[in-house]
């Protein structure tokens, strides 16, 4: 039987920023004729605007590595699976899932706790934790709380779409000895469109998780973290919990 760097071909870092790179540029696009547009034609919960350009952002990143993995010859769901690094979570892979995880949101604390001071102190302007486009959102009311199931369709695109790609693809591939750290960068410039603030507060596990993925090769731990720093924070603010 093969190991597992036989299973696939290496990428270049030039190859891998072409990925990087066509995704942000994409996403800008998305943002400057997509979502304007939705905006001024659809009179419901502005949260659905980015619903709906998230399905067209993260779908295609999902369908994207699917293609290319089977471009490999990995033709069943099984060696799909495998190909993209998605396994079963071993105690060290736990290990590393619940340590980084706690590590992120101690670190945004971090990050958040310092601009609060500066802010108190120095009257610098608090960081904000809200895209630039989502400035008209508001928690769900009502019959709204149903758009939580559109939401979670487009969160499963969100986070294993980026996952399998930059981790489980990219990453996996990535012909670099510093693989994970030109991975760090290139997320992070995938994070442009949502604005400099958010880059600073994600900062954390825009470093983290690609350094776990280096150590452990399992794209199902990016998945767990990447899902449990978002969901339930945006899940909270929606039923109005956080403001």
């Amino acid at each position: 039987m093969k190991d597992e760097k036989e299973q696939h071909k290496n990428i270049s870092l030039v190859e891998a920023a072409v990925i990087f790179l066509s995704s942000t540029a994409y996403f800008y696009l998305l943002l400057i004729f997509v979502y304007p547009y939705l905006k001024s034609n659809l009179t419901v919960n502005p949260a659905l605007y980015w619903f709906i350009t998230g399905f067209l952002l993260f779908v295609p990143l999902f369908v994207f590595s699917v293609l290319m993995v089977r471009k490999e010859g990995n033709r069943s769901f099984n060696k799909i699976i495998q190909a993209l690094y998605i396994k079963k979570l071993s105690g060290r892979d736990w290990y590393y899932s619940i340590t980084g995880l706690i590590l992120i949101f101690l670190l945004s604390g971090l990050i958040y706790g310092i601009s609060w001071i500066l802010n108190w102190w120095l009257g610098i302007g608090m960081i904000d934790t809200q895209p630039w486009f989502m400035d008209q959102f508001r928690p769900f009311k009502c019959w709204e709380i149903l758009l939580l199931l559109v939401w979670l369709a487009m969160f499963f695109f969100n986070i294993a779409g980026e996952e399998i790609l930059w981790r489980g693809y990219i990453q996996a591939r990535l012909n670099s000895k510093y693989s994970w750290l030109w991975c760090c960068l290139l997320w992070a410039v995938f994070h442009l469109p949502f604005g400099l603030n958010i880059i600073l507060m994600a900062s954390p596990a825009l470093i983290i998780i690609p350094y776990i993925f280096s150590k452990t090769k399992n794209t199902t731990i990016g998945i767990f973290i990447h899902g449990l720093y978002n969901g339930p924070i945006f899940i909270a603010i929606s039923l109005g919990l956080l403001n």
